[in-house]
């Protein structure tokens, strides 16, 4: 745990050995596994220096790191990040997990719909026992789309669809981290997304249905699953019956932003889906991609055309049953979840006001406490 919380500030052993004055040869060392314990005075000052509990560090959560493992991360990460951002953002991971891992020993959830899971059979014969066979990430995104019960047309809310198989969905602060968002399956749990909280809507969405590719397809990483997750969000956000005849007419900046508002995914993904569909050569692809950029819009898309954020509700829920049913008030919840107050309420958005859709039906879970 005092790695988790070392990572989760940003901090190198030296510094926190600075800081807390400890010694850094006995940080290294409880790290490692190599010394069985820190002294009380020891694990006090690491706490102060970390802004964490003082019981965080004798719990024993596992720690899921990189690189990624059977019941690790999926994580999106560029060349570009540090090593010590992306063990932030995985530690973050890490932190919602054991809160999670607490909150769902009194609450049972009732997914609506089933978690699938798919194996692209290529050059492989055979599929595992629990996972269905699929020709292609599109085939395995159309199977999911049907279990939905969605036709071909426009995706409302994905974040509700996702939650109502089970995975748990949250936002996170990366910071200036530039990763997207990444997937964790402990062990004992159902997946946990973590996207980033200061991406755009649409972007937050691509994000969020290229890592439920990884959850329905990648029980283990292998080397063309970023490609595969790609072509499964790319079908299950705009599937190519429901979006040809829509990128079969001439393109332009103005109607990609139309149908950008229509299908809820970026404009740059709209030419991008439109190219890979040949429904534009790759020359008109690239000219469009030129205007974009000589406008400054593939850094930030025209604020006329954005999108509302989807809105999630499971985690929150989570929460709210702990607080409202089991009567925890929020310090008492922050504690039991070895989590100061002030960054647990951050960390589930308790300090701005939840908002919620009305109108269409909407995908649903049925969340029941456990008071056994």
């Amino acid at each position: 745990m005092l790695l988790l919380a070392r990572n989760r500030r940003r901090k190198t052993q030296t510094q926190l050995a600075a800081e807390s004055g400890v010694a850094q040869a006995a940080i290294s060392r409880i790290e490692n596994g190599t010394r069985d314990a820190l002294s009380l005075e020891e694990i006090q000052a690491i706490a102060r220096v970390l802004r964490f509990p003082v019981s965080f560090f004798y719990e024993q959560e596992p720690h899921y790191r990189i690189p990624l493992s059977l019941h690790g991360a999926a994580f999106r990460k560029r060349a570009s990040v540090s090593a010590k951002e992306q063990h932030a953002v995985v530690a973050l991971a890490n932190h919602f997990a054991l809160q999670f891992r607490r909150l769902l020993d009194a609450i049972d959830i009732e997914p609506q719909y089933p978690l699938l899971q798919f194996e692209v059979l290529s050059n492989k014969s055979s599929v595992s026992e629990h996972a269905l066979a699929v020709s292609s990430p599109n085939e395995a995104a159309q199977k999911v789309r049907a279990s939905w019960q969605l036709g071909d047309g426009p995706m409302t809310n994905l974040v509700q669809y996702v939650e109502a198989t089970g995975v748990l969905v949250v936002e996170g602060d990366f910071g200036e981290t530039d990763v997207d968002g990444l997937t964790l399956r402990p062990p004992g749990m159902r997946p946990i997304v973590l996207l980033n909280r200061n991406r755009p809507a649409d972007r937050k969405r691509f994000s969020l249905a290229h890592e439920y590719g990884h959850v329905v397809l990648h029980p283990f990483p292998y080397d063309a699953m970023e490609k595969e997750a790609n072509e499964f969000a790319a079908e299950l956000l705009m599937p190519r019956a429901g979006i040809i005849p829509d990128l079969a007419q001439v393109i332009t900046i103005p109607r990609l932003g139309r149908l950008k508002q229509k299908w809820r995914v970026a404009m740059s993904a709209l030419i991008y889906r439109a190219k890979t569909l040949g429904t534009i050569s790759d020359e008109a692809a690239t000219n469009l991609y030129k205007i974009m950029n000589m406008h400054g819009y593939r850094k930030r898309e025209p604020i006329e055309f954005d999108i509302a954020p989807d809105a999630g509700k499971l985690a929150s829920q989570l929460v709210a049953l702990h607080l409202s049913d089991l009567g925890y008030s929020l310090e008492e919840l922050a504690a039991a979840l070895r989590t100061e107050p002030e960054e647990f309420a951050e960390m589930h958005g308790l300090l701005a006001p939840s908002t919620s859709a009305a109108g269409k039906s909407k995908p649903k879970l049925q969340l029941v406490v456990n008071r056994d």
